[in-house]
């Protein structure tokens, strides 16, 4: 189990004024990691009150002209981080929405807030929704459950159909659900005093943000009302707590007061909708208690830390003590189990509905299944977050404060791995560890110490071997971010991408069109480490989709096929003449409006320019690939998919070029008379006989095509992250360091000087030269694209509005990053 990298930075170090730091750390379904630090006015310093810490509220009474710090990272350029909020008033809680799209903080005092990235943009965010508890201190929070989650099953791996290799969990309900079951998005949370709090977000609200009326002063920020509910009888001081989402929809909390250090108190919270359907409906908390989990003697021992979570059905709690004099901690599991108990003949009476005796009564106990001493006091536990099927999938990460991680498996507590990273030593300051999180496919453990240092280290793989694969596939049926997976499996990537598309082009159909766009998104992020042109594809998907959905059928009667579907039929018999082709169709099915034809001209152009690329390059690829011996895992050239969208898009263009002249793509040409759409439909259909082994004769006329017209050069932009070629190399020679906030120089590319007007910026989404400087535009974090910020306010017809709408993200899954 490796050490991947450390980042180092001088901002949070130490500061004498707080006595016990803390650092919160929450990882995204998207792999953005969320982290809280304190800085003081005078010196900065790090700081903030754990979920479960238990920190008292006078404890953060010396702070006075300090602030709290919420940033945000990226797990594949994790030294540049990017400021989400400061306030006053200490963090005690950082929850991540289950789809990454939100970001909860909770504060000593009561107060809880949501904030959402603006436009999709890692940078800038903004406050969405906030609530207050007065004079309570918020100690755990838990975002709705929506009742949607998929197993992971290693020993599944070798079946072939997606719907056999992920089940999905039948029996979970959604926390809250709303008219005709659907479920509600909200949150509940958890104040010291044992006080429930809950409120569900607004549908009408979310719309908004998307089609870009949240910019600006429009922006508002909505207060709610939280609904409270004690969750016992009497209020009690709680120190540590847990909350887990149930199969039936309740969330299930344990927690321990302060003055009995004995008993671990567990309840269960349902959460329903009360009143008039529509009219006045409101939150209605339930509380019941459960079977509590009452402990030996603690012979000064005293609770640290709590864990409730699901291993393989059955629920567990995890018990963290820390023991007297620093003689390290202990570690306990704690299993729910459900028996049969007899009942006495002279009690079973007529119990069931037909009067039969009840013969046994079922009750449930905690039993603890086993214990581990560790040496070190412990920091924070971490549990894998996948929902596996079977305990051997399943690991518990104990992230101890001699900045080392102990990794034990379930039921038995046997230590797995041990990883030792730098000793805690006065020279270092005595930086520790103080939380951590794992990457939602669980195949990283992120870890923060005092000084809000960010650790990096591989989890080890799990028992049934090489499910690289399979946690990949289940990236693209979950659409989670798969950049941790990516990461470390940078070395046989070749042969994972082989047999990820070839498992994919054997599903069946309406479940690849289901996962196409998950399925282009993590393959995009492979090529572009392996060094090949991919996102071409992903475009040329887009405008086809775009393109096609504004044919109608011009009787509706007769259709049984739509004009898109004809189009295909007819290109198959392979006739090289566009115009041949164009008669044998009826025109009126393609038949658009002028003027949106003319909003599209920078689309046709990008189609023909990419088509132009492809052939001009054609020759010198076949070369290549001769020379060397090998081919590349993706070329656009020899993909039937992608030559095929471009003839029956070619063909479009050649009829709406008779509708409005306006809407043909523009080239310098050597001489007049060259008709390019004829050229380049012709050679991509003789292409397409054979894309594998292209003809001497097509290879010659597509090297003549540079003398017959000026072809525009693609624009190249790979900004410095780990999942490059260069990522690969230096991931490969082993641990990392990287200095927060400075761009390592050996990851970057550097191969962007050779294309003339390499400083001028080009908008992907719309296809314009921006210049050199443009004043505002956006760039994907991860692979560089650009989308220009206003796009979407300038578009007048609907067939743009829809295009601009499908950019809402970038089209590899990752974050857009404002550029002024």
């Amino acid at each position: 189990m490796t050490i991947l990298y450390k980042v180092e930075g001088k901002e949070f170090s130490k500061d004498s004024v707080f006595p016990h730091k803390n650092v919160l750390c929450s990882v995204s379904a998207r792999n953005i990691v969320a982290f809280s630090a304190l800085q003081s006015a005078i010196v900065p310093a790090s700081h903030g009150g754990d979920a479960g810490d238990g920190s008292l509220p006078g404890a953060g009474l010396g702070v006075g002209a300090s602030n709290s710090h919420v940033y945000v990272c990226d797990i594949v350029t994790p030294w540049e981080y990017y400021k989400v909020c400061s306030s006053k008033s200490l963090i005690s809680v950082l929850q991540w929405s289950p789809n990454g799209e939100q970001l909860l903080l909770g504060y000593v005092g009561g107060r809880v807030e949501i904030w959402r990235p603006k436009n999709q943009s890692i940078n800038l965010w903004v406050l969405q929704y906030h609530a207050t508890v007065p004079s309570e201190d918020i100690i755990e929070a838990q975002f709705f459950h929506n009742g949607k989650g998929v197993i992971f099953n290693a020993l599944k791996k070798d079946h072939t159909y997606y719907a056999e290799k992920f089940e999905r969990v039948e029996q979970q309900r959604p926390t809250l659900s709303g008219f005709g079951g659907v479920a509600s998005e909200g949150c509940v949370l958890l104040t010291s005093s044992g006080l429930l709090a809950a409120f569900s977000l607004p549908v009408i609200q979310k719309i908004a943000p998307g089609g870009g009326t949240a910019e600006g002063p429009t922006h508002e920020v909505v207060e709610l009302t939280p609904t409270l509910h004690s969750i016992g009888i009497s209020r009690s001081f709680i120190e540590h707590c847990s909350m887990m989402p149930s199969p039936t929809g309740a969330l299930s909390i344990a927690f321990s007061c302060g003055w009995q250090q004995q008993l671990v108190q567990c309840f269960k919270v349902s959460l329903s909708l009360e009143g008039e359907l529509g009219l006045d409906q409101h939150l209605a908390i339930k509380s019941e208690s459960q079977t509590s989990i009452f402990l030996g003697p603690l012979d000064g021992r005293r609770i640290s830390h709590l864990k409730w979570t699901r291993v393989a059905n059955d629920d567990v709690i995890f018990i963290a003590y820390a023991c007297p004099d620093g003689a390290g901690s202990q570690l306990e599991q704690w299993t729910l189990t459900r028996r049969h108990q007899s009942v006495h003949a002279l009690l079973q009476g007529g119990g069931g509905a037909n009067n039969k005796p009840n013969e046994f009564v079922q009750s449930e106990s905690w039993e603890q299944v086993g214990k581990v001493q560790l040496n070190a006091s412990l920091a924070d536990i971490s549990v894998t977050r996948l929902s596996v099927s079977a305990p051997e999938s399943f690991q518990v990460f104990a992230i101890l404060q001699d900045n080392s991680v102990q990794v034990l498996e379930p039921n038995s507590m046997k230590q797995l791995n041990l990883t030792q990273f730098d000793k805690v030593s006065d020279a270092s300051g005595g930086v520790k560890f103080v939380s951590g999180d794992l990457t939602p496919s669980s195949q990283m453990l992120l870890i923060f110490d005092s000084h809000a240092q960010l650790h990096a280290m591989q989890a080890p793989l799990l028992k049934p071997g090489g499910s690289g694969l399979l946690l990949l596939e289940y990236c693209i049926v979950t659409g989670c971010d798969a950049s941790d997976v990516l990461l470390l499996n940078l070395g046989n990537l070749e042969a994972l991408v082989e047999k990820l598309t070839d498992n994919f082009t054997r599903q069946p159909s309406f479940v690849r069109h289901f996962y196409y766009a998950n399925f282009l998104a993590l393959k995009s992020n492979i090529c572009r480490v392996q060094q090949q042109e991919f996102d071409n594809l992903i475009i040329l998907h887009a405008i086809s989709t775009t393109f096609k959905s504004l044919l109608r059928p011009s009787d509706l009667g007769f259709q049984d096929k739509g004009p898109a579907d004809n189009l295909a039929i007819k290109l198959a018999e392979s006739i090289p003449d566009v115009d041949t082709v164009m008669l044998n169709l009826d025109a009126k099915d393609f038949t658009v409006e002028p003027v949106m034809l003319q909003s599209l001209q920078q689309l046709i152009q990008w189609v023909t320019d990419l088509a132009l690329n492809m052939l001009h390059r054609l020759p010198e690829e076949v070369m290549k690939s001769k020379l060397s011996g090998k081919r590349p895992s993706y070329d656009i050239s020899r993909d039937i998919v992608a030559i095929s969208s471009l003839r029956e898009l070619l063909v479009m263009i050649r009829i709406w070029g008779l509708l409005n002249t306006q809407c043909l793509p523009v080239y310098t040409k050597t001489m007049d008379n060259i008709d390019v759409l004829v050229i380049l439909f012709r050679l991509l259909t003789r292409l397409a006989q054979n894309p594998a082994e292209p003809d001497e004769m097509l290879l010659d006329e597509c090297s003549l095509l540079s003398k017959q017209l000026l072809i525009p050069q693609p624009t190249k932009f790979n900004p410095t992250t780990l999942l490059s070629a260069q990522g690969f190399a230096a991931v490969k020679s082993g641990q990392l360091q990287f200095t927060s906030l400075v761009e390592p120089t050996c990851l970057q590319d550097m191969e962007t000087q050779e294309v003339v007007f390499a400083r001028s910026i080009k908008d992907g989404v719309s296809n314009l030269q921006l210049g050199a400087r443009p004043s505002n535009i956006r760039r994907c974090a991860r692979c560089g694209f650009v989308f220009v910020n206003n796009a979407s306010k300038v578009a007048k017809t609907s067939a743009l509005k829809a295009w601009f709408s499908k950019w809402l993200h970038c089209h590899c899954g990752g974050f857009w990053k404002q550029v002024h």
